[in-house]
């Protein structure tokens, strides 16, 4: 459910989950300082395809700037050196209850990243971090989403099956999982996303027939992506009261299916960002 209040920027939407009211929605976002391909842990990064600096500090502007517009509360981590894809916020880990549950990375080139939201998120809001036992990975929203009412984990590429009952003590919540069968869709975050808990968007390509039948059964309303829409990780978007932020490029048919539903779209150019295998919901810790 959602409401709006006043404040100095307007109107802006509260949300009420079944955890209570959690007031205005909040992103966490890493400037692009150091932003480039130095490695190569999946399908879409090529060492050889660098970064447009200038490009992807504008997509970031636009993407901020857009969800001031509507209402988010922003929050930035100044991106370490030497951490490429801290950009990719989402991947942290995940916050419920005031506490932070940290991401056991599974590539070493991106393990920092977790202590550095921890200090930070410590340091802002007094979170305390939990982790997972070592040697057992978890890739923070990446892998771990929620409709408000229900979570979902995904496990295969990054994140270990073995999290699960880790994640549901942490969580003081039941899991629902689902195995992730396609490189290039290797978290969860770029395959589903669950808007409401009767709609979801979801990548039939990225799940075991299994786990198509189940998110049919969980949902009542189905929006599957094409393989145009897959290219622009159409999956990964960003849900803020009636309005979608997703990365351009994206159908015409998948802009109708999500407008059918009463959303406004609105779609931000991620090119840079797709160098490195994510999009919009990639680069936004919610919280």
């Amino acid at each position: 459910m959602i409401s709006r209040f006043w404040t100095d920027k307007g109107f802006v939407p509260t949300y009420y989950t079944f955890y209570g009211i959690i007031g205005m929605k909040r992103i966490l976002l890493c400037p692009p300082d150091h932003y480039d391909i130095e490695y190569e842990i999946n399908p879409w990064m090529h060492m050889e395809n660098k970064v447009d600096q200038r490009a992807s500090h504008e997509s970031y502007n636009l993407l901020k700037n857009l969800y001031t517009t509507l209402g988010v509360e922003i929050f930035e981590i100044p991106q370490g050196v030497g951490l490429p894809d801290m950009v990719y916020t989402a991947n942290f880990g995940y916050v419920k209850d005031e506490k932070f549950v940290a991401a056991s990375f599974k590539f070493p080139q991106r393990r920092a990243e977790s202590l550095l939201a921890s200090t930070f998120l410590k340091q802002k809001f007094g979170y305390e971090t939990v982790s997972l036992p070592e040697g057992i990975f978890y890739e923070g929203q990446g892998d771990l989403l929620s409709d408000g009412k229900r979570f979902f984990f995904g496990w295969g590429k990054r994140s270990d099956r073995e999290a699960k009952p880790y994640l549901e003590s942490a969580l003081d919540a039941d899991l629902i999982d689902f195995e992730l069968v396609d490189p290039y869709y290797y978290h969860l975050d770029t395959c589903f996303a669950p808007i409401t808990s009767e709609l979801v968007v979801m990548n039939p390509r990225s799940f075991t027939p299994h786990g198509k039948k189940q998110i049919h059964e969980l949902f009542t309303d189905v929006i599957e992506t094409s393989e145009e829409d897959n290219h622009y990780l159409a999956c990964n978007l960003v849900r803020v009261g009636e309005d979608i932020v997703v990365g351009k490029g994206v159908t015409q048919t998948f802009k109708d299916a999500i407008t059918a539903h009463g959303y406004r779209v609105h779609e931000i150019p991620m090119a840079e960002y797709l160098k490195g295998g994510g999009s919009v919901k990639c680069c936004s810790f919610e919280f």
